[in-house]
């Protein structure tokens, strides 16, 4: 019994199976077929006068100006170097309360008298070493006169020097240490309680001291002094914004939970170069004016940041498609046709996409209905 060759088999198999089932036995890509389209690779043919031609719409890519928004969550602050909270420097008894909440004081204004044997200590400490100091030199200005006499000896003259600097370090330190506490030693009086002075101008804002009260040295702050006529607006900016602060803002307006429907301007004075791994975001510092008093410390916000405005190619997001996270249109080559082109966008809020590659000018692109044609298999 004969069996038939290969290539007759293969010519039964090619007449038997039909069109529709195989279009060509050689080398052509294959094609689909359907009432409303007609796909050849990843082109798509949309048949004229079918529901699907209907159900899309093409426009040309243009540059249009873009102006980029975004808005993040924030919190009040005091400004450091206008905030200070005041505590006591030694454990004793409070001789003395001079101020009171709401109060304005200067830089240097006295808030409290505190008498306490530790400073009673420190004085009698520093001026010792300044006796010490004085008594050293009164030696070593003698040891060199009798040296230049021939009376004492090198050895005699170099350790009254020796014992001159270091007493003379000693009652520099002493001294010191009272200039920490703004109290000079040349002013100290021995047993006089401590007056303990505002570091900085502005409103007190807490006084818990009471006149005769005893402290100790680690309690909580009692006095708290701060200018608020500036404050900080504390914003966490995710990290998919970054690349628009980068582009440079053009505008910042802070708004608080109190009051939403007030929008306060400010500038952007400090971009954290540290992201947050929990929340993926950074914290920039936004400055505001704060004469009116709206803002206290504290408080929720919202700030939003607008951007430099630039010309960018843009497309509506609904024209965009994915396929294994990559994206990218249906760009018209013909009256009907359409192919798939992979591009790299830009997310923006405002319903459209900026495209940073992929298009041109001019290009026409589905979009509207983009989802009806069949996925691109190429991209």
């Amino acid at each position: 019994m004969k069996y038939p060759t290969f290539r007759a088999a293969m010519a039964v198999v090619c007449a038997l199976s039909g069109a529709a089932a195989l279009p060509s036995c050689g080398n052509k890509a294959a094609e689909t077929v359907s009432a409303d389209y007609e796909l050849a690779g990843d082109t798509v043919t949309v048949t004229p006068g079918s529901s699907l031609a209907s159900r899309i719409a093409c426009a040309a890519v243009e540059i249009n100006s873009y102006t980029p928004v975004f808005s993040a969550p924030a919190e009040v602050r005091a400004v450091p170097a206008r905030y200070a909270e005041v505590g006591v420097p030694f454990a004793g008894r409070i001789a003395a309360s001079l101020v009171v909440p709401g109060q304005q004081v200067a830089a240097g204004t006295p808030l409290f008298r505190i008498s306490s044997s530790d400073f009673m200590e420190l004085c009698r400490g520093a001026l010792d070493a300044r006796s010490e100091k004085e008594q050293a030199a009164r030696t070593l200005a003698r040891t060199e006169r009798m040296h230049a006499t021939g009376m004492t000896s090198d050895r005699e003259l170099e350790e009254a020097r020796a014992d001159a600097e270091m007493k003379a370090r000693a009652a520099a330190e002493a001294a010191a240490s009272l200039r920490v506490m703004g109290v000079d030693i040349n002013s100290v009086v021995p047993g006089e309680p401590l007056t303990v002075r505002s570091p900085i101008a502005g409103t007190v804002m807490k006084n818990t001291l009471v006149t005769g009260q005893y402290v100790k040295d680690d309690a909580e702050a009692a006095i708290v002094v701060a200018d608020l006529n500036r404050v900080w607006a504390v914003a966490n900016v995710k990290e998919h914004d970054f690349a628009l602060l980068r582009r440079g803002i053009d505008r910042v307006g802070v708004a608080t939970d109190a009051m939403p429907d007030t929008v306060l301007p400010g500038s952007v004075y400090h971009i954290n170069d540290i992201l947050d791994p929990a929340t993926r975001s950074a914290e920039v510092i936004i400055e505001l004016d704060n004469t009116a008093g709206l803002l206290k410390p504290n408080m929720f916000a919202t700030a939003s940041f607008t951007g430099c405005s630039s010309d960018e190619m843009q497309i509506p997001s609904e024209a965009i498609r994915r396929r294994d996270d990559k994206a990218y249109v249906m760009r018209r080559t013909g009256l009907n046709s359409y192919v798939p082109v992979a591009v790299e966008v830009a997310e923006d809020a405002a319903g459209n996409v900026i495209v940073r590659s992929g298009l041109q000018p001019g290009d026409s692109i589905v979009a509207r209905g983009a989802f009806y044609l069949p996925e691109a298999k190429n991209i």
